[in-house]
């Protein structure tokens, strides 16, 4: 009877529960009817160390609780103590922390009812995190790669009817020796230069093609044409003829590409309208001179990743329109560097000049790029930009459904000399970082756009409405921008564009974490612009700047007083602008 009872009492609950009235025991929907909840956990939480400091990121929590976002909190002890941030701030940086003391941080939202669940990360600060790698010599090294015992000889003397590949039976053709090598070899071309053509094309991994040490090979394709075909001087094809993986783990090492559509292209299976949409990757290109392309000197096609570029001299883009009249205006799309959704690429120590628009760029949903120790002069449009405008249909939505042109992309210890647009801009980047740069003489071109740090909008073909998304939790610091008399124009800008969509388009959502950088017009103030409906400023000072961001502590407006190696004499500076100096010798 009692159970029965029981039973009966919770047939009741039930029922009374269902029809929105308490009789007996609790009710779950009364409960959450009535009860206010906390935020979830932020999302994308990331910390960056640096030299005695961490940078801290973060995304707003996928759920916000039964209310709006009020702020967030940040601790780096366990909320002891905390950092309070807005709602619209998503990045915080703590300072003078003791290099070799790993911290642990923490993070969360708050809205109208409480503080929401934390999100912890770790990371130890060290006085070499924030330097570069590598030393201070751009472009090619001497020749002293050692060539194995069983390399595949190729000569322009050579043979390919005779040749068994040795050093004194060599192959006459690049390609019949990559026909006749296996995965792992390595074909070493002795000098002279090598007109194959066509495209040199490498089709099996673990390649890797250089000259005989000591001796200088050139490949050129400055000569063929045929139906504007975008065959390259040396193309790494997207899969491998034995494996049908991908090509990956080669090397081209101490050759000089001239000429092709692009003088070294990177292929993919993007397109194959197949699951797989890799392409090739892990390649290294490493003391090659790259020059006289048709096109961008250096071509990174979707899905092709960690792809590494380091010392090397890389000029003259853009040969195709070399005969246009407005060839310098940086208009015609010829990068030095052209990485469309290539993550993990490492591009350093390069000498990269005379370029028909920008110098290096990672866009298209680039993840983890690190662009270092390069000095770009000379290039029409833009030094560097992190990120920039991609056709939509070359972002992986998997992975990047904002459509971010570029996420948790570094750029550090670069010289940009005489770019012709911005020395460094950011498009529609997550997370970027910029620190340690020198930007003298930008927006020198004769179109005299942007300004030397340039916050611009992605319009991604000017038909995605549901991209084109703001730059988010840009830091930058310790940059020296110098620019001479001659210059009218802003020190930085963040552009608000309209006509675009039926909507304005934002450069920037927030306000950027910024420190220690040092700006510089001979002879005349710098100015600062933010464009945004909501947060006008045009034309003001620093210090308004300043108050405007509520940031960039620590900077100057100085003459760094840069010597012959663009280092600054004025202690001032010091720590600002390039730890060590970028000489092409």
């Amino acid at each position: 009877m009692l159970k029965f009872i029981n039973n009966l009492k919770q047939v009741s609950a039930i029922v009374t529960c269902l029809a929105g009235i308490t009789i007996y025991g609790s009710c779950d929907n009364k409960k959450h009817d009535t009860e206010k909840e906390t935020p979830g956990a932020v999302e994308d939480f990331i910390a960056t160390a640096g030299n005695s400091q961490v940078y801290l990121a973060w995304n707003p929590p996928s759920t916000n609780g039964s209310s709006a976002i009020t702020g967030y909190e940040v601790t780096m002890n366990n909320w002891t103590d905390r950092e309070n941030k807005t709602a619209s701030q998503l990045s915080h940086t703590y300072t003078d922390l003791a290099n070799g003391t790993q911290y642990t941080f923490k993070v969360r939202a708050v809205n109208a009812q409480g503080a929401g669940e934390e999100s912890v990360q770790t990371a130890t600060p060290t006085a070499g995190s924030a330097q570069p790698s590598g030393d201070g010599n751009v472009g090619p090294r001497s020749n002293t790669h050692d060539d194995p015992a069983n390399g595949i000889y190729v000569s322009p003397n050579g043979n390919d009817t005779t040749a068994t590949g040795s050093v004194n039976a060599p192959y006459k053709s690049i390609n019949t020796a990559l026909a006749a090598a296996s995965p792992g070899a390595t074909v070493i071309l002795r000098s002279g230069t090598y007109r194959e053509g066509r495209d040199v094309r490498v089709r099996k991994s673990n390649i890797t093609i250089k000259s005989a040490k000591g001796e200088w090979a050139i490949i050129d394709l400055t000569t063929y044409n045929p139906g504007n075909e975008e065959h390259s001087g040396v193309e790494f094809y997207a899969e491998d003829n034995i494996t049908r993986g991908i090509v990956t783990g080669c090397k081209l090492q101490s050759v000089e590409v001239k000429g092709g559509f692009y003088a070294v292209s990177f292929e993919t299976k993007w397109e194959w309208e197949q699951v797989d949409r890799s392409g090739a990757s892990n390649i290294i290109i490493e003391d090659c001179i790259l020059h006289d392309s048709r096109n961008d000197v250096v071509k990174v096609k979707p899905g092709c990743d960690n792809i590494t570029i380091r010392y090397c001299e890389i000029y003259n883009s853009g040969r195709e329109f070399s005969g246009k009249s407005d060839f310098t205006t940086g208009e015609y799309n010829s990068e030095g560097i052209d990485n469309v959704n290539g993550d993990g690429m490492h591009v350093h120590n390069n000498y990269i000049h005379d370029i028909c628009s920008t110098g290096i760029y990672a866009k298209g949903g680039a993840t983890d790029v690190l662009i270092e120790n390069n000095r770009i002069e000379r290039a029409y449009a833009a030094g560097i930009m992190v990120g920039f405008d991609t056709s939509p249909q070359y972002f992986d939505l998997s992975v990047n459904p904002q459509y971010y042109e570029n996420i948790r992309g570094i750029v550090r210890n670069n010289l940009i000399i005489n770019a012709g647009w911005e020395g460094i801009g950011l498009y529609a980047s997550k997370d970027a970082q910029v620190y340690n740069n020198t930007v003298v003489n930008a927006v020198s071109g004769t179109l005299k756009y942007h300004s030397p740090i340039y916050f611009g909008v992605a319009t991604q073909d000017y038909g995605n409405p549901t991209g084109c998304p703001a730059n988010v939790n840009p830091n930058i610091h310790h940059n020296i921008v110098s620019q001479p008399s001659t210059y009218n124009n802003r020190i930085i800008d963040i552009r608000y564009a309209t006509g675009v969509y039926s909507f304005g388009l934002s450069a920037l959502s927030g306000n950027p974490t910024m420190n220690d950088n040092c700006y510089y017009i001979d002879g005349k103030s710098a100015t600062f612009t933010d464009n945004r409906p909501g947060s006008k400023l045009v034309n003001a000072g620093l210090a308004a700047w300043k108050s405007h961001i509520g940031g960039d502590t620590g900077s100057l407006e100085v003459n760094p007083a840069l010597n012959a190696d663009y280092m600054p004499a004025n202690t001032q500076c010091t720590e600002m602008g390039i730890t060590i100096s970028l000489k092409y010798e």
